[in-house]
């Protein structure tokens, strides 16, 4: 693999879908898979081998209005197929790696508001909501156009809310009313008062997918354990094999009660960034990219435009990045 010369150690991408990626057009107003920024690139294999050209990601019609339409033939309807987009990228350590999670929010926010006046994204706590610090010094973001969710938050409690109004949505200028809190005392209602504080948004600000009816977000950061966890979404989890269509699930466990994205919602948005650094993440990370049949959250994550930003130590066990050490060696 050729060495990259930039802000990341290096950068690994490829097209890659699967036909149950296909989805119908963007509501009104919504931006379609934006390449923000130009990225150097070499193929990484990721579940599947790397097509030798971008592959369909999903199916764009005019006349789409529901997942019924799916059953119409070729006749009926005429396809546009877009391409999709899959990224990941090394950075030298972490705060260079914080660094390009607050360029990515700051770029996509920019291209959003420009296009439509509007950017809605959603951030987990963590180490992830502590790397957005550096979002206080971008100024020329207007960020009262702009709506943060969580991605997930224990019930009763605030503390992905505390920790990001402490660390950057206060010193952004966020108005307080765009930081949309989780309310509630039990999950199961908390995390449907949650998802109807998304459906009560302007369309505008938060369009939904015609094919399944979820919120589609502009963004949506996620920091994955060593386990493979992202969000309150874990292994062997009744959430991650929920299949229920709902955008937000309440989580019953026994040392830990709280709401989620689902699965489904974290993968309708346009744009999903998957955070993880140390070593002891570079196995989890290795069976997320690498190996085919592995059913972690983590690799389940499956957006129109997917993105992972690793340090070295975790991306240290991915087979393109120990062949680029091996040729640096040589």
């Amino acid at each position: 693999l050729p060495r990259i010369q930039s802000h990341a150690l290096c950068c690994l991408a490829m097209a890659c879908v699967a036909p149950s990626a296909l989805r119908a057009p963007p509501a009104t107003g919504r931006v379609s898979a934006r390449a923000v920024r130009p990225r150097a690139s070499v193929a990484l294999p990721r579940r599947a081998a790397a097509p030798s050209s971008p592959a369909p990601r999903r199916a764009v019609s005019a006349a789409a209005g529901s997942a019924d339409d799916f059953d119409l033939t070729d006749e009926d309807i005429d396809l546009e197929f877009v391409g999709g987009e899959f990224v990941v990228e090394a950075f030298d350590d972490a705060a260079a790696l914080a660094t390009a999670l607050c360029l990515e929010v700051q770029e996509n926010a920019k291209a959003c508001i420009e296009e439509r006046g509007a950017f809605t994204f959603a951030v987990p706590g963590g180490s992830v909501a502590k790397s957005l610090k550096g979002l206080a010094d971008m100024k020329d973001v207007d960020w009262t156009k702009v709506h943060v969710f969580f991605v997930n938050e224990r019930v009763p409690g605030s503390k992905c809310l505390d920790l990001a109004m402490d660390t950057w949505a206060n010193a952004c200028g966020i108005p307080n009313e765009n930081v949309h809190a989780v309310l509630g005392d039990d999950p199961k209602t908390a995390a449907s008062l949650y998802e109807e504080q998304m459906r009560d948004l302007d369309r505008n600000q938060l369009p939904v997918d015609e094919a399944n009816g979820l919120p589609v977000f502009d963004l949506i950061l996620l920091g994955m354990g060593a386990d493979g966890h992202v969000g309150s979404i874990y292994p062997d989890s009744e959430t991650l094999d929920d299949e229920s269509g709902a955008a937000v699930l309440g989580v019953e466990m026994p040392e830990k009660r709280s709401i989620t994205m689902s699965m489904a919602l974290i993968n309708t948005a346009d744009r999903v960034v998957v955070a993880a650094s140390g070593t002891g993440k570079a196995e989890t990370v290795r069976l997320a990219l690498e190996d085919e049949e592995c059913r972690l959250p983590g690799a389940l994550c499956d957006a129109f435009s997917q993105i992972w930003f690793l340090d070295k130590e975790a991306a240290s066990k991915l087979q393109a990045y120990e062949e680029m050490e091996e040729e640096e060696d040589a």
